[in-house]
């Protein structure tokens, strides 16, 4: 950190060190190559924690989570100074957060953002679907198998697979429909990712998805 900066900040800092930095789980490149690739300015992020590393890329961020420490966090300020000082971009950031579960939406988010993020918050593809723009894209991982629901969505496409390879992410638009194929002979349904909350094994899996809303 630099010298002169405000208590908060530096407590902010902290502890977006201790839960992001030090476990190397920024995603500063993940952010910057969907930014770079998909023309994306604008996400919301359900069950973000602290995670503000996507304002460092995109002008405009909205953050939802319910829980204490986050609202904390985001209450005593210094996160926005963070980025402030890491942003590549050259308008003002905007930074929103909302103290709350993601489940009851904001009226004011319907059909407003390039990206929705969903990362271990569970069934945000769903319930957040209404923030996305038509054409807008869901950035989703499978630890509760949220991937797997969004691909069974009728709304949303497979456009890339994500993997890290070398500290790095890396995107992929080769042989999408080889994912997403059970290893057991089942029929994949809502009311059965529903009752596992933890998805199921596929033949082929990704760091990360992106979907495209397609309707």
């Amino acid at each position: 950190m630099e010298k002169n900066i405000t208590t908060s900040e530096k407590n902010a800092y902290q502890a977006y060190k201790k839960y992001y930095i030090d476990r190397d789980y920024e995603q500063v490149d993940l952010f910057r190559l969907l930014r770079n690739e998909f023309n994306i300015a604008s996400a919301v992020y359900p069950g973000s924690y602290i995670h503000i590393s996507p304002s460092f890329i995109f002008p405009y961020v909205a953050y939802i989570d319910s829980d204490k420490d986050a609202i904390r966090f985001f209450k005593q300020g210094g996160l926005e100074e963070i980025v402030k000082r890491r942003k590549e971009y050259p308008e003002e950031p905007a930074l929103e957060f909302h103290g709350t579960d993601y489940t009851t939406l904001i009226d004011a988010y319907q059909a407003s953002f390039d990206l929705l993020i969903s990362q271990y918050a569970g069934f945000v593809s769903g319930v957040c679907k209404p923030y996305l723009r038509d054409g807008g894209y869901l950035l989703v991982n499978n630890s509760h198998g949220d991937a797997g629901m969004a691909s069974i969505d009728r709304d949303y496409q497979l456009v890339a697979t994500l993997h890290r390879r070398s500290r790095k992410y890396q995107l992929s638009t080769a042989s999408l429909a080889d994912y997403f194929i059970p290893k057991k002979d089942i029929k994949v349904t809502r009311e059965l990712l529903l009752e596992r909350k933890k998805g199921i094994g596929y033949t082929k899996t990704a760091a990360l998805y992106l979907f495209q809303k397609v309707r």
